[in-house]
């Protein structure tokens, strides 16, 4: 393209020196100035500007100057003004480009700096949690009963922070993680989750339980797959209130297979489900809040789920409860050959 843009300027040079013209033959010129854009170098512009100023006034002198000097002077000068115009715009054009370059550069280095920081921060806090949760744990098998209580909350709060803090770590590494699908039995999965999440229920005094078709088969990375139900799960428990149940199924659908996470905890009004998926967005928020955490988790399973070729669905009343869906595709087999 730029090879053509100087042909046509020269085809339009050489023209305007074989006849005198009243015309404005410069503005020919104007897309050679144009393809300053293309050139690394930030004063290539002005050459290219000074260049094509050059050329409108030898062709006003060359090969003769016009009968209707003021007409060619006047078209010449409007000429010289759009060139110049262009270059303008064209170097603040360039200048803008500079500077959203640089400060793409500048946000790749902090994200580069944030997962640096957040791998680190991972390593020093993972270890002295792991640690509370591993004799915490021992000291449950063994304590007194009016102990059993605090050892318990404890226990709950160090899992909590635990999940919030790979919560934010997963979800700060997303855009570069390779997810890698097979072919996983979702009912197995939904009811190992579930029976891991038992504990949790019962010391929120909530009725969990599973019920799913055997065998039904979903193309999903492992990891995240567990990541998406595990948090699912987790937000149930902690949104339901003692005395109430949740329900865990899996089901074959028109669109694949469906995870379905069902809760008779407190539910979300509209404005809450407009905003889920957002980082750090709380329904409650302010000095008074009932839940804790961040944020994270509907945040990462909403991108995990997209990224998996699936999706997140919710449906909520407030005072009643939550139905999340996590609809996800199935393997894609080869036709059976039927022996004739």
């Amino acid at each position: 393209m730029v090879v053509g843009i100087y042909l046509a300027a020269s085809i339009a040079f050489i023209t305007d020196l074989l006849a005198s013209q009243d015309c404005a033959y410069g503005l020919a010129y104007i897309p050679l100035v144009c393809t300053a854009a293309f050139h690394r170098n930030p004063r290539a512009v002005w050459t290219l500007a000074g260049v094509t100023s050059a050329m409108v006034a030898v062709g006003f002198l060359l090969p003769s100057t016009s009968a209707d000097v003021a007409a060619s002077v006047i078209n010449r000068v409007l000429t010289l003004l759009a060139i110049a115009i262009t270059a303008m715009l064209i170097r603040r054009e360039r200048q803008v480009r500079d500077r959203l370059i640089e400060q793409r550069r500048r946000a790749q280095a902090a994200e580069r700096a944030e997962t640096h920081l957040l791998s680190n921060l991972s390593h020093e806090l993972r270890t002295p949690l792991n640690a509370v949760l591993g004799f915490s744990d021992l000291l449950l098998a063994d304590c007194r009963a009016d102990q059993q209580s605090a050892l318990r909350h404890i226990a709950a709060s160090g899992k909590r922070l635990l999940r919030t803090l790979e919560n934010l770590i997963e979800l700060s590494r997303i855009d570069g993680r390779h997810l890698q699908p097979q072919e996983i039995d979702l009912t197995r999965v939904l009811r190992q989750l579930a029976d891991a999440a038992q504990p949790d229920a019962t010391e929120q005094q909530v009725t969990l339980a599973f019920a799913g078709d055997p065998g039904l088969l979903v193309t999903a990375d492992p990891v995240a797959l567990r990541q998406i139900l595990d948090n699912l799960i987790a937000n149930a428990i902690k949104f339901t209130n003692p005395g109430g149940s949740i329900e865990v199924a899996a089901a074959a659908t028109p669109d694949g297979v469906t995870a379905t996470v069902r809760d008779t905890g407190i539910g979300m009004p509209r404005r809450v489900l407009d905003q889920l998926g957002t980082p750090f967005f709380q329904g409650d928020s302010g000095a008074a809040r009932r839940f804790e955490g961040m944020g994270t988790g509907l945040a990462l399973g909403m991108r995990l789920a997209g990224a998996l070729g699936g999706r997140l669905a919710f449906d909520s009343v407030p005072g009643q409860g939550t139905i999340v869906r996590l609809t996800l595709p199935v393997p894609s087999r080869p036709p059976t050959v039927v022996a004739a």
